[in-house]
């Protein structure tokens, strides 16, 4: 029985060193092989959530790329960054999203969530740094570890079809034809996307700020930007923490705040994003703006009220 058992033991004890070797070895063979190289005309970049994702059509804004990504929080915004920055050394221009749901506590479960960690760690985890993780760890190490089982099968099917290039699929201008605004006001079907209590997360403010200084020490202008959303977007319940979370932590960046344009409600997807309409009208405005240099302007945020109010007319 002890000769069964010995053995037993030593057959198990092979087989979690297998899977760890297998783990790390596919770990380390993504992170030396992928690739974030995009082309050289490109020097402007978007990041951020589904806001920006919607709303930001980079084949009308010159000279850029939207690789905002529908649910990633600031924690997983800032890997990415990191990477495509050092990649791309002509990029000179990053815009950040910076809306009402950015500030919330809602975000902690957008960073350690089991959902966001399962998805989010085949793209970002063998480029995080130790204080990453130990983020994700201290706040769910159980899920972390099931998270990294998924992500490695995740490596093991990119080394298998030999497909490192992860621009494509860590965000993009998202093109939607879809109006749901009628219907959900009609429905009285109002998604609650912040919390009750209006608390902060401090964490997924904290890699703003760590997006922001990472372009400073590059010589990156950086710039948070508002989308325009629907009058009805339940965040903006919040606006008065909203307000006071950027004078008191952001007010060295310039916010270019377009959240008061007014489109019809077929212009917008749903309360929060804008669909191809509203995109295409948003951008042509920003676009022109950026061609009328007002990023070098000290009073950007006046330029860009004359021309919502006069937007806004039409």
């Amino acid at each position: 029985m002890k000769t069964f058992i010995k053995k037993t033991i030593f057959f198990l004890s092979i087989a979690v060193l297998l899977v760890l070797a297998i783990s790390i070895g596919a770990y380390y063979i993504v992170k030396s092989q992928s690739s974030f190289k995009i082309d050289k005309n490109i020097t402007k970049l978007v990041v951020g959530h589904s806001h920006s994702e919607h709303s930001v059509n980079d084949s009308i804004l010159k000279n850029s790329l939207n690789l905002s990504a529908s649910g990633e929080s600031y924690f997983y915004n800032y890997q990415k960054l990191r990477k495509v920055v050092s990649a791309n050394k002509h990029i000179n221009t990053v815009f950040i999203e910076f809306t009402n749901n950015h500030v919330d506590s809602v975000m902690d479960e957008w960073i350690w969530g089991y959902d966001q960690m399962s998805f989010r760690l085949q793209y970002y985890g063998p480029f995080m740094d130790p204080e990453d993780f130990k983020i994700l760890l201290k706040h769910n190490p159980t899920d972390l570890l099931s998270s990294y089982s998924v992500a490695t099968r995740k490596y093991l099917y990119r080394i298998i079809g030999g497909d490192y290039y992860l621009i494509d699929e860590i965000g993009g201008y998202a093109y939607s034809k879809r109006s749901k605004v009628d219907e959900i006001i009609a429905n009285n079907k109002f998604n609650v996307s912040i919390s009750e209590n209006h608390s902060l997360s401090e964490i997924n403010l904290n890699y703003l700020r760590k997006m922001i200084e990472y372009c400073r020490e590059r010589n990156i202008k950086v710039f948070l930007i508002r989308s325009p959303f629907h009058p009805l977007y339940d965040a903006l319940s919040n606006e008065a923490v909203y307000q006071n979370v950027l004078k008191t932590q952001f007010s060295d960046v310039d916010l270019l705040d377009f959240s008061t344009m007014d489109f019809p409600n077929n212009n917008y997807l749903d309360l929060q994003h804008l669909n191809y309409k509203g995109a295409k009208k948003f951008t042509t405005l920003f676009n022109d703006l950026i061609e009328n240099n007002i990023l070098n302007s000290d009073h950007k945020q006046s330029l860009i009220d004359d021309r919502i109010k006069e937007s806004n007319k039409k």
